[in-house]
């Protein structure tokens, strides 16, 4: 049976569709030759480490396209291996005729995310890396690409080499007292190994905390709009989303259920989620809406709470504010356009308020000011964050470890104890690197990557 390491892919590496550029990228030990049968140009490709031909494609033995070569040998190149990608027009047929030719001169299909795989089993990459090129791919916002971008360069990686520098260094400590114990050698300083184990434990929560943080960011603030029926809600979630997402009527109760919609703030994420009115219903579906708008707000980031300020009494609206017992919410009092002075009373115990129309937009860039003011702030990692459930798991299952071999220690207990959970902890920073990682969990990881990349 063949290695597949050793056969040579092709895959289209732009989107689906047509384009005016479209990209068919060759890797592995063929790369050159087959792209030479495909790609003519005056000057043989491969002929430096790297470089861009200017020349006419091929297929089925006559001219279909004129484009670019760019030539990579390797191992400079992103799967280490030689690589060809040959810019055409985006003509999908174009492109699908250059595949199947290059299948015709012995390359196959690649899988998906199989030129990332490559790059990281030829160790171009560690798989913190790889992964986040899935997450760059992926980014919908400012936020989510500068952290994307920041884990492919390698910043976690770095930090996690460290955590394992710092394990080996302990283990090393305790090993020589192992291996000689019976030498004229002074026994390791517990305390010397409890300062450097506090340390790692110290950085491994640190990082633990951005997790939640990261996973808000990838997936978007959550914003709740919630008030009394008719009070606003549809119209300023459709101002806020630049949409008609929500359905707008005089009738109260018309949303019955939750409304969601994406938008970008300030190069962050946010899910906007406008809920059924709060009021007493027999309507069993409408109850229901109501029951979910209560649920959202205590999973929400910032609660806006919405008031009609052409009501003459808010008593109703205070009773209701205070019952959702929050501390991030923003009193949004709406349709300043429809009365001449906004009343207060009894909102008038500091709470953090702003004036808008929803209708006109009047006052909504503020208030999406305030609602950012909300979003919760990088900790002492700045700029690095988990985003993945799996580096969460290997860095809590390694910080555990620590734990245990720290109380191991201060309870006297034998240097093997102490050494076999600080193993266990080294190893699990490798498996999230992953060194000696099963290949059932490669295949996992690499199907969540598009063909091409």
């Amino acid at each position: 049976m063949s290695n597949p390491m050793e056969e040579t892919i092709v895959a289209i590496s732009t989107p689906p569709g047509e384009g005016g550029i479209g990209v068919i990228r060759l890797s592995g030990s063929q790369a050159i030759s087959i792209a030479q049968h495909i790609f003519r140009s005056k000057v043989p490709l491969g002929r430096r480490i790297r470089h861009i031909e200017y020349g006419t494609v091929y297929a089925k033995d006559r001219e279909i396209d004129t484009g670019l070569a760019s030539v990579f040998i390797a191992p400079h190149s992103y799967t280490g291996e030689d690589t060809v990608e040959i810019s055409c027009h985006g003509s999908r047929l174009v492109l699908e005729m250059v595949v199947n030719e290059a299948i015709k001169r012995g390359a196959r299909s690649a899988a998906p995310g199989e030129f990332t795989r490559r790059a990281f089993l030829n160790g171009k990459l560690d798989l913190v890396q790889a992964e986040a090129v899935v997450d760059l791919i992926q980014a919908s916002s400012e936020q989510s690409l500068e952290d994307a971008y920041s884990l492919a360069g390698g910043r976690l990686s770095k930090e996690v080499q460290q955590l394992k520098n710092s394990l080996l260094k302990v283990l090393a400590l305790i090993e020589v007292g192992l291996d000689f114990s019976e030498e004229d050698i002074d026994p390791v300083s517990r305390q010397q190994v409890q300062a450097i184990l506090a340390k790692v434990l110290y950085r491994a929560e640190e990082l633990l905390e951005t997790f939640t943080l990261s996973k808000r960011r990838l997936d978007g603030f959550l914003i709740a709009l919630v008030g009394k029926p008719n009070a606003g809600k549809s119209t300023l979630l459709n101002s806020l989303l630049g949409e008609d997402r929500a359905i707008v009527t005089d009738v109260p109760g018309t949303t019955r259920d939750l409304v969601e919609g994406i938008s970008i703030w300030g190069g962050q994420k946010v899910r906007l989620v406008d809920t059924a009115g709060l009021r007493d219903s027999n309507d069993p579906i409408e109850s229901e809406g109501i029951k979910r708008a209560r649920k959202i707000t205590t999973e929400a980031d910032v609660v806006l709470f919405i008031i009609d300020s052409t009501e003459k009494d808010l008593t109703e609206e205070r009773q209701m504010y205070d019952a959702l017992d929050t501390d991030k919410g923003i009193v949004v009092f709406n349709k300043v356009d429809q009365c001449a002075k906004v009343k207060k009373v009894p909102f008038s115990n500091g709470e953090v308020s702003v004036e808008i129309s929803a209708l006109t937009g009047a006052g909504c860039s503020e208030l999406i000011d305030l609602a950012r003011s909300f979003f919760p702030k990088n900790g002492p990692q700045e700029g690095l964050l988990l985003t993945r459930q799996r580096h969460f798991e290997c860095l809590k299952s390694m910080a555990t470890n620590v734990k245990t071999a720290k109380q191991l220690i201060k309870s006297g207990e034998p240097d093997e104890c102490v050494a076999q959970e600080l193993h266990e902890a080294h190893k699990s920073l490798g498996t999230m690197l992953g060194e000696d990682i099963r290949e059932e969990l490669l295949d996992s990881i690499f199907a969540d990557f598009c063909i091409g990349k």
